[in-house]
Order: C-alpha cells, then structure tokens, then sequence
C-alpha cells in the first residue's frame, strides 16, 4: 500500500534529532518534505458521528397501553462527525536520509501548526483542494538490530527498512 506524506517543516531540529538535507538557513523549507512508507501493514479508519439522543420517558399506564421493545428515543443529527485513520507501517533508509531523519522529521511535521500539504492513501489524496488532514500522532519505534553495527542515525543503505511507525491522522479542513 503506498502513503505518503507531505509537510513543510523548521529546516533544522531544536533536538538536533534531524536536518533537511534539501536546504539549510533558519525558518522552514521552502517545499514540503515528503516521507514514503516503505510498508503499511495496516490501516484503520474510523468516522464517528455524535448524535444527540433524547430519551422520553414514559409512565407505567404508557408503557401498558402502548406496548413496544423500542424505547421512546428522539435523535437530532447535527453531522458532528470525527473522521480518523491510523496507519501503521515502515520507514525506511534512502540514499540521502536515514529512517531515524525521516522519523524525527514526522515527529517535526505533527508538533509544528497546520495541515499536512498532502496525505495520499493510495488513490485518496487529503489536500487542499479536498479534505485536509492533521498527524495527530506520531510513534514510532526503532530496531537497531536489524542492521548489525550501524546505529539508527547511521545509513545502512537503501531499502533498510529499521523504524517502525504508527500515525494517526485527523481528517477536517483548517480554520
């Protein structure tokens, strides 16, 4: 499943834990920075709508003249609706970054403002032109061990996949 994942974000870390290999200087980069899942292994969508659920109660002589199994419910549907996809998946080394960068520079794109430029999910684009989506969260979880006497921030060569991710995107358009 191919995602991708486009943000402009700060040139440089604050952590020192990345810097944009496209640019340098202070400020952010002048493009978005676009991150590549080698893998997903799954994705979840979830879209949850918060009715307003109003319950009539009823007396007993009700109950007994108008015998039913379906409560006495009222709903008023505002369309108050969350929309949230999780994707769990790899990232991997390339020939200019490792996927230690890459994991901080997701990192970078959920804890600076605004939308992403574009989140694609296969044959779904989230931009502005069509609903906008926020990373919400970002986890990810390094395996050093996968590559015997490289460090994470050390590059083992292209299609080292050594860092495990879970993002959580909110779908909604900015404010």
């Amino acid at each position: 499943m191919a995602i991708t994942i486009s943000k402009k974000i700060p040139k440089t870390s604050t952590l020192g834990a990345y810097s944009d290999l496209e640019g340098g200087g202070a400020g952010f980069t002048g493009t978005a920075i676009t991150i590549t899942l080698a893998g997903a292994t799954n994705v979840t969508s979830n879209t949850t709508k918060r009715l307003i659920k109003i319950q009539i109660s009823e007396s007993a002589s009700t109950q007994l003249a108008n015998a039913s199994d379906v409560g006495n419910n009222k709903v008023k549907d505002l369309r108050r609706i969350d929309d949230t996809i999780k994707v769990r998946g790899w990232i991997e080394d390339d020939s200019t970054k490792t996927a230690w960068d890459k994991a901080w520079q997701l990192r970078a794109m959920a804890s600076s403002g605004g939308p992403l430029s574009s989140l694609i999910l296969e044959n779904i684009t989230f931009s502005t032109s069509t609903a906008e989506a926020f990373l919400e969260e970002v986890q990810f979880i390094g395996y050093p061990q996968r590559t015997v006497g490289k460090a994470l921030d050390e590059n083992a060569g292209a299609g080292v996949a050594r860092i495990e991710v879970d993002l959580t995107f909110y779908i909604g358009d900015e404010r």
